[in-house]
C-alpha cells in the first residue's frame, strides 16, 4: 500500500456500537435482494409507460429522429423533421433503435432504453452500498432511489438522461474502488471506469466526464484532503481508450457534417446553455436546492439522517459519497439553463448516505422532522385529491381529472414508502400498488387529453404530398404522431406566403387556450386568438381539436384547416 493511502474501515467497524433498533428488512444477501429491487423498479416504471404519450418536448425529437435514421439506413447523423439534429451524441438513437426492434415504433420502443438504464442504476446503487457498507445500506439506498419522484418521472422518458446517469454511477463506483481500497484493486475496475466514461459521453456528451472529475477534485482537495493513489487509474491508457470509443462514432459524424456536429452539439448545446438561458428560463443560484424537496420526494425530509450518519461513521468512502452528491449541484448551479433533473447523477450517493445512516439507527429528532414534513404533505395531498374528485368540470375534460387524480395517487403511494423502515411494512407494500394504479390512471388521462396525438390522427389521412403548416403551434409531438414535412411559422406574413402557394395544404392554428386548472376553480376565461382571414376563404374544410398541450401546460383549442387540391 502506498504511503499516505487512506485506510478504509470495514462496515462493521464503522457502525460498531450502533445496532439497528429492530430487525432490518433490508439486510438480505444472495439473489433475493437484486430480484426484489428489480421488481420494485419495474413496478415504478412500467405501468402506463406504453399508454403515456410522448410528453417532454425532447421525447418526440429523439423518437422521430430515430425513425428517420431507420428510414435512411443511417447510423451516424440523426435528423428531425428532415433537419439535422445535433443536440446530443448518438447513443440514445442507437438504444432507441433497439427498442423499436423489440417493441415496434411507438412509446414502448422509444422508452425501453430509459427503463433498462434505470434498472441498471438501481442495481448499481445496491451493489455499491452492499460492497462498501453492507446489505442493509445497499438494499435501502436502491429502494429509496427507485421510489423517489424524479426517478419515477425520468426513468420512463425517451431521453438521454438515464443512460448517462447510470454511466456516471458506474464510473463513481469504479473510482471509489480504485482510489479508496486498501489492497491493489482488480484491473476490471479500470475497465469499468473507462468503459462507463466512454459510453457516458456517447449518451450525453462531456458532462459524463465533468461530474466524476469534479467529485475526485473535491475529494482530494476539499472534503477528504489526503493523498490518493493516482497511479492505480492508469489515466494515460484510460484516456486513450475513452477517446478511441468516442472516435468510432465522432470521426465519421464530423466528416459527414463538415464539423457542424461538434460546433452545434458542443458549442450551442453545452457551452451556450451554460452561459445563456435556454427557452427563456430564468436563473436562480439556489434552484436545485429549492427543487430538491420535490425531486427527492418522499425522502428529502429525512436528509438529517444522512448528515448524522455521515458524521458518526466518517471515512474516505463517506467523503467520496459527499463529493459524488455535491458535484452535480455545484456544476449545474453555475449553469445558466436549469432543469430539476440535471442533478440526478448525485441521487445514488445521497440515498447511499441516507440508507447507511438509517440502517445504523437514526436519531429521534431526524425521524420526527422527516415524519412531520411528510405528514404535512400527505394532508395537503388528501385535500387536493378530494378537490379534484368533487370539482365540477366540463365533460370534455374528464380525462384531465383522471390524469390529475392519477398524479396525486402516485404521490400518495410514494408517501408510504418510508414506512418500509418501520413496522408498518404492509402499508408500504400497499403504497407500491397505489403507485401502479396512479401511474396507469395518469397515463390513460394524458393519453385521452393529448393534443399532439389528436392532430396526428387528423393529418395522417391527408392526401400524399399535402403540405403541413403549424401557425403558432410548433410542438415536436405532431411530427412524431403526424409524420414529417411540417413547416412551422410564427407571423401572419409567413402564413400568408405559405397559403399563397398552390396545392393541397393543412394549417394547424391556435384558436384559444386556458390554464387547465381554471376548469377546477370555476374561473373559465379563455384567451382568444384573432382569426386568420387567409383560412376563411372558399374551398377550405375546418375541424376543431381540443386537448392538453403539455409543452405549454395549456388546454388549447386548435383549428385544423384543410385545402383540397
Amino acid at each position: 500500500m502506498n504511503a499516505g493511502e487512506p485506510t478504509i474501515p470495514s462496515p462493521s467497524a464503522a457502525l460498531a456500537g450502533e445496532p439497528p433498533s429492530r430487525p432490518n428488512l433490508w439486510a438480505h444477501e444472495g439473489w433475493l435482494a437484486p430480484v426484489a429491487l428489480g421488481l420494485l423498479t419495474l413496478a415504478m416504471l412500467l405501468p402506463g409507460t406504453g399508454t403515456l404519450p410522448l410528453i417532454d418536448r425532447d421525447e418526440p425529437r429523439f423518437a422521430q429522429a430515430t425513425v428517420e435514421m431507420i428510414a435512411r439506413h443511417d447510423w451516424i447523423v440523426p435528423t428531425f423533421n428532415g433537419n439535422d439534429r445535433f443536440d446530443k451524441p448518438i447513443l440514445t438513437y442507437w438504444l432507441m433503435r433497439a427498442g423499436y426492434a423489440v417493441c415496434g415504433v411507438g412509446e414502448w420502443g422509444a422508452r425501453l432504453h430509459g427503463i433498462a438504464a434505470g434498472l441498471v442504476l438501481v442495481l448499481t446503487t445496491w451493489w455499491t452500498g452492499r460492497r462498501w457498507f453492507g446489505a442493509a445500506a445497499g438494499c435501502g439506498a436502491a429502494a429509496m432511489l427507485a421510489t423517489c419522484l424524479q426517478f419515477f418521472v425520468h426513468g420512463r422518458l425517451a431521453l438521454a438522461d438515464m443512460p448517462m446517469v447510470a454511466c456516471v454511477a458506474l464510473a463513481c463506483l469504479a473510482l471509489g474502488e480504485l482510489l479508496l481500497a486498501e489492497a491493489e484493486p482488480s484491473p476490471g475496475w479500470r475497465r469499468l471506469l473507462y468503459g462507463a466514461l466512454g459510453v457516458g459521453f456517447l449518451a450525453k456528451g462531456p458532462i459524463a466526464w465533468a461530474l466524476p472529475l469534479l467529485a475526485v477534485l473535491l475529494l482530494r482537495w476539499v472534503v477528504w484532503r489526503r493523498p490518493l493513489p493516482w497511479a492505480r487509474l492508469r489515466a494515460g491508457r484510460g484516456l486513450v481508450a475513452v477517446l478511441a470509443m468516442v472516435a468510432l462514432w465522432a470521426v465519421p459524424a464530423l466528416i459527414a457534417t463538415d464539423g457542424r456536429f461538434f460546433a452545434v452539439g458542443i458549442g450551442e448545446h453545452v457551452v451556450q446553455r451554460g452561459v445563456e438561458k435556454f427557452n427563456g428560463r430564468g436563473y436562480t443560484p439556489f434552484f436545485y436546492f429549492a427543487t430538491a424537496p420535490l425531486s427527492l420526494f418522499p425522502w428529502f425530509g429525512f436528509a438529517g439522517i444522512a448528515l448524522v450518519g455521515a458524521r458518526r461513521a466518517w471515512d474516505a468512502r463517506t467523503a467520496w459519497l459527499v463529493c459524488w452528491c455535491l458535484a452535480p449541484y455545484l456544476i449545474f448551479s453555475c449553469y445558466a439553463t436549469q432543469l430539476p433533473h440535471y442533478v440526478l447523477p448525485g441521487f445514488p450517493a445521497f440515498f447511499l448516505l441516507l440508507a447507511r445512516g438509517w440502517s445504523a439507527g437514526a436519531p429521534r429528532w431526524a425521524r420526527v422532522v422527516g415524519w412531520s414534513i411528510l405528514g404535512v404533505f400527505v394532508t395537503v395531498l388528501v385535500g387536493a385529491l378530494a378537490w379534484i374528485c368533487v370539482a365540477e368540470v366540463p365533460p370534455e375534460i374528464e380525462s384531465l381529472r383522471l390524469a390529475l387524480a392519477g398524479a396525486l395517487l402516485v404521490l400518495g403511494g410514494l408517501s408510504a414508502m418510508p414506512l418500509a423502515w418501520t413496522r408498518a411494512r404492509a402499508v408500504a407494500l400497499a403504497g407500491v400498488a397505489v403507485v401502479v394504479a396512479g401511474g396507469t390512471a395518469l397515463a390513460l388521462g394524458l393519453s385521452e387529453a393529448s393534443l399532439t396525438r389528436g392532430i396526428g390522427a387528423a393529418v395522417r389521412e391527408l392526401p400524399p404530398g399535402a403540405r403541413k403548416i403549424g401557425f403558432g403551434f410548433a410542438e415536436p409531438g405532431v411530427v412524431f404522431y403526424g409524420g414529417t414535412g411540417w413547416v412551422f411559422v410564427e407571423t401572419p406574413a409567413q402564413l400568408a406566403a405559405a397559403v399563397a402557394q398552390p396545392g393541397p395544404l393543412t394549417v394547424v392554428s391556435v384558436r384559444r387556450e386556458i390554464d387547465p386548472l381554471r376548469f377546477f376553480t370555476g374561473n373559465v376565461a379563455w384567451r382568444e386568438l384573432p382569426p386568420r382571414p387567409e383560412l376563411a376563404r372558399a374551398g377550405w374544410r375546418h375541424e376543431s381539436i381540443r386537448g392538453l398541450n403539455l409543452g405549454r401546460t395549456r388546454w388549447q383549442e386548435l383549428e385544423v384547416s384543410v385545402r383540397a387540391p
